[in-house]
């Protein structure tokens, strides 16, 4: 076991592409066992095979594709598996036969709920359970029905508890329990969003660069529940005095980051100032306004040189303002 988790690292298969690979390998063993005990198919048991090859091959393909493996794929293939075990429970001559192709639903819908966005995952999975509904309609079985609402009621659950896991995790992972505020997690994506976005309009993005002046001092002198409070405080006025659409991050003990859309130097001074009117505390700042060949990394690199000019200036006039 040791070894196979090596050598999936050694091919960088991230989770998405292993999972999705467990899945297929599931489908194709049911698949195989209705091959081996169905009778009766009025498809043919040609067909059956046929589907348990293809889903043999769609199960190592996303091993083998690695991180190449996109989320469409997958999704692609989810939708055709509902679609093709409507189609048999349409034709199917045996009540048993009819449910056992259904009753890998809730699996996928924790797939889906875990993987893809809760819209996508709700609409994918609601239409497969529309299309198993008319084929129930098309060919009705009494015995079927009700396993039927059983096998819905276990994928919603299914869907909106992986659905609700996922989204809180992202949450936990890229929020900073402190403040609230987003954390490094996720932080670069976003910023290359912002410049990706400036870059199509033609509009100016801005990244600001906050630390708080001789926070370690208020630490050991007053105790950190004190140095916890004043980060608390500082956040809130950061969001106060920004807009919904602008990025308000903490990436340091003490240091803060701002992501301006649609804002040039200028404006951003003026938030500055509007900022310090509203925070007593003492805090350095670094500002870099977006340029053409810009990433994540060179715009936080060039507002945190700044800032560090910044904090060299106050520190030669500790009783300025600037």
């Amino acid at each position: 076991m040791r070894r196979a988790g090596e050598w999936l690292e050694r091919r960088s298969v991230p989770p998405f592409a292993w999972v999705t690979a467990a899945a297929g390998a599931v489908i194709a063993a049911s698949g195989l066992l209705d091959a081996v005990t169905s009778t009766g198919d009025p498809l043919g048991s040609g067909w059956t095979w046929f589907w348990v090859a293809v889903t043999v091959v769609l199960a190592g393909t996303p091993i083998a594709l690695g991180i190449r493996f996109v989320h469409w794929v997958g999704l692609v293939g989810v939708s055709v598996f509902f679609v093709v075990t409507s189609l048999q429970m349409s034709l199917s001559t045996a009540p048993v036969g009819s449910v056992n192709n259904i009753v890998l639903y809730p699996m996928l819908a924790c797939y889906l709920g875990w993987f893809y966005r809760r819209w996508v995952a709700r609409a994918v999975t609601g239409g497969a359970f529309a299309l198993s509904f008319a084929a129930i309609i098309l060919n009705p079985f009494d015995a079927v029905l009700l396993t039927w609402v059983n096998i819905l009621l276990a994928s919603v659950f299914c869907l909106e508890a992986a659905g609700y896991l996922r989204s809180r995790l992202d949450r936990e992972i890229t929020t900073d329990p402190l403040t609230g505020l987003l954390n490094r997690s996720g932080l670069d994506a976003r910023i290359d969003l912002e410049l990706g976005r400036a870059a199509r309009t033609t509009q100016p993005v801005t990244v600001v660069i906050v630390d708080l002046d001789d926070f370690k001092k208020i630490n050991d002198e007053r105790g950190h529940a004190a140095g916890d409070h004043l980060l608390v405080e500082f956040a809130a006025a950061l969001r106060e005095n920004t807009r919904p659409y602008d990025v308000v991050a903490r990436i340091g003990g003490d240091e803060f980051l701002l992501v301006l859309p649609a804002t040039t130097d200028e404006e951003t001074l003026e938030l500055i100032d509007r900022l310090r009117a509203s925070t007593p505390e003492r805090w350095s700042f670094g500002l870099a306004v977006a340029e053409p060949d810009d990433t994540a990394h060179s715009i936080r690199d060039r507002a945190d040189q700044r800032l560090y000019a910044h904090k060299a200036l106050r520190k030669q006039n500790p009783f300025g303002t600037s």
